[in-house]
């Protein structure tokens, strides 16, 4: 791994590669502390630099200042750029010597923070670990039939014993949840996101500095059965919906995530045991021990 060493202390090499984590919209930067914790206990030397942090309208950060400039619609404070452009600043801003070499893990939205970044600035991003993307090409409303449609066939069309009230709520739910139109607490504007990235597979990504070579990259998934019954939990969706519907959009999405690198630098998609969607949350270890192996990949120790 290559490090820079300080004048006044020559013995004690610091790594110059810097893991950023990217929060999806549910949770904010504290739930990466024990997948920290855990890769710091490692073997690997000299550890990278880890930097989180909180987006403007999530945890312990403010309301994105541009949120009441005359020319936002209300409730849309920051697109996809926007938060690049600010992540990007605060980079060069915190790690002025490590902004040029940087691995990415990222949960939910935080996949197209990372695959816009990397598009961006390319072969600075030399890995990326995706844990259950968000698929932001498409949305509920083009994959569950909507309870409205004359040709609804409800014992057909939703697992058995559901009623026609529980189907419809639990489809409003997500719709007001999930659509790309729709506001959320941070103000993160969702809308233009499937046609900057309309494809999980383009544009192809660039990381290495020393060939044409693309990041590398590991995709991993949840459990189906722990992410249905965080759905029920949750949103009273019914058991089996997402194995119905949900399940095969998102197992093709994540397959077209590892078309984004060449093919000997792409791992999965995996399935993180014991977890739903916020995978850092529920598996810190499993999530901990394919950060370090990204690294090792990232570094030359493969």
């Amino acid at each position: 791994m290559p490090t820079v060493t300080l004048p006044s202390k020559p013995n004690a090499p610091v790594a110059n590669l810097l893991v950023v984590c990217l929060n999806g919209l549910g949770l904010p930067q504290a739930v990466w502390k024990p997948t920290i914790e855990l890769f710091q206990q490692s073997s690997l030397s000299p550890k990278p630099w880890i930097l989180t942090y909180d987006r403007y309208g999530q945890g312990a950060s403010p309301r994105d200042p541009h949120e009441s400039w005359p020319d936002k619609d209300p409730g849309y404070a920051h697109t996809l750029d926007d938060v690049n452009d600010d992540l990007h600043e605060l980079i060069q801003a915190l790690s002025p010597d490590r902004c040029s070499r940087i691995v990415f893990m990222n949960n939910s939205i935080g996949a197209h923070v990372a695959r816009r970044y990397a598009d961006r600035y390319p072969k600075i991003v030399e890995g990326i670990l995706f844990l259950d993307s968000n698929p932001g090409n498409t949305d509920y409303t083009t994959i569950w039939p909507n309870p409205k449609d004359p040709s609804l066939n409800l014992e057909q069309m939703t697992p058995p014993g559901t009623s026609l009230d529980v189907y419809e709520a639990a489809y409003t739910k997500m719709i007001a949840i999930f659509a790309s139109d729709e506001k959320n607490n941070e103000g993160f504007d969702r809308r233009d996101i499937k046609n900057v990235l309309p494809d999980p597979s383009k544009p192809k990504l660039r990381g290495s500095k020393t060939s044409d070579k693309g990041p590398w990259v590991t995709v991993v998934g949840h459990e189906l059965e722990q992410f249905s019954k965080e759905e029920w939990t949750m949103m009273k969706v019914p058991l089996g919906m997402a194995a119905m519907y949900t399940q095969p959009m998102w197992e093709k999405y994540n397959e077209g995530l590892c078309g984004l690198t060449d093919p000997d630098r792409a791992r999965g998609p995996l399935i993180a045991p014991k977890s739903g969607h916020f995978i850092q949350k529920d598996n810190p270890s499993f999530v901990a021990e394919q950060l370090e192996d990204l690294i090792k990949k990232v570094e030359g120790f493969h």
